[in-house]
């Protein structure tokens, strides 16, 4: 079962709307580097069979709304299917629907970008991040699903080792770049492991995307925290907490008029757990907001005052 989560265009869970416009970027001036490396994305000199086509493509190019995007992408496929185009139409509508929020969609169309170019990155991103996001640990397909989205972030992550700096990138921006780039593709392992309740691998992926960010978000800082947590690492696990809730933490709709806070009721229930007797304290001690609780994301940041108003507790 799909979730079908919805996410704010203004701060991704994994960050792959911004990073995935960087690799957008980076491999399109790749294509002047002396040695190209194994990787592309649909970024190529674009080829067109008539100034109508040119001119559809370039609207779809400076458009910023998903949704209108998403309608001159689809209007664009109809009117030329044999377009040398299609590949970048492919990507640019997986992209936009992902900015929606329409993860079925973005998979979709990411598989369609694939099939017309294996190493095309955006794709690989895109469709590791959306699995990873909206895969259940109850789904009867969950490991062949988890299992397709881990290829997809090692072959991202293989592209992204054999990719060489281009002229046209200063060695700090191309560096931050790809760091940027590989901690989409962590995250997203990260989250996988927390699915499959492999809490040690999930950590271990988790602090590496935290790492390689240049801005870590919440909700990665969340997902790190509760893989310390299901480990029993508690003060790492509300170091990494402190640091989600400075960023505004982690919202969800609560009951009626209310809002949860998932990163409040993580620290809440680690704080309750460190002040038990040891004896009393259960074997499989972890937070009570369980992985597909991980796979939340933020709703757009809130005053501090108003944060900690209509956070309910983890049971």
């Amino acid at each position: 079962m799909r979730c079908g989560l919805q996410q704010p265009v203004s701060r991704l869970s994994t960050c792959v709307l911004l990073l995935v416009g960087m690799a957008h970027v980076m491999f399109a001036a790749q294509q002047d580097a002396p040695t190209p490396p194994a990787a592309s994305t649909a970024a190529t000199q674009p080829k067109f069979n008539s100034a109508e086509e040119a001119a559809a493509w370039e609207k779809i190019q400076q458009e910023r709304t998903p949704e209108e995007q998403i309608r001159l992408v689809e209007d664009f496929l109809l009117q030329y299917p044999d377009s040398a185009m299609k590949e970048s139409a492919f990507q640019a509508a997986a992209h936009a629907y992902q900015a929606k929020g329409d993860y079925g969609r973005a998979i979709t169309y990411g598989e369609l970008t694939l099939s017309e170019n294996p190493d095309n990155l955006t794709a690989l991103l895109v469709l590791t991040a959306a699995i990873s996001e909206t895969t259940s640990r109850n789904d009867d397909d969950r490991d062949e699903r988890l299992a397709e989205g881990e290829q997809y972030a090692r072959h991202a992550l293989d592209l992204l080792a054999a990719a060489r700096r281009p002229p046209a990138f200063a060695a700090a921006e191309w560096d931050q770049t790809k760091r940027d780039a590989e901690a989409t593709a962590h995250s997203a392992l990260g989250l996988m492991a927390l699915i499959r309740a492999d809490f040690v691998r999930a950590e271990l992926e988790l602090q590496e995307a935290v790492a390689l960010a240049a801005h870590p978000d919440a909700v990665l800082l969340y997902r790190l925290g509760l893989s310390h947590s299901f480990l029993k690492q508690y003060d790492l696990a509300l170091e990494s907490l402190e640091q989600a809730a400075a960023l505004g933490g982690v919202k969800l709709p609560g009951a009626p008029g209310a809002t949860r806070d998932l990163v409040a009721e993580a620290k809440e229930f680690i704080l309750r757990v460190r002040s038990a007797p040891v004896s009393s304290e259960p074997s499989d001690a972890a937070p009570a907001v369980l992985p597909n609780s991980a796979q939340a994301t933020p709703a757009p940041a809130v005053p501090p005052a108003d944060t900690a108003r209509g956070a309910n507790p983890a049971p």
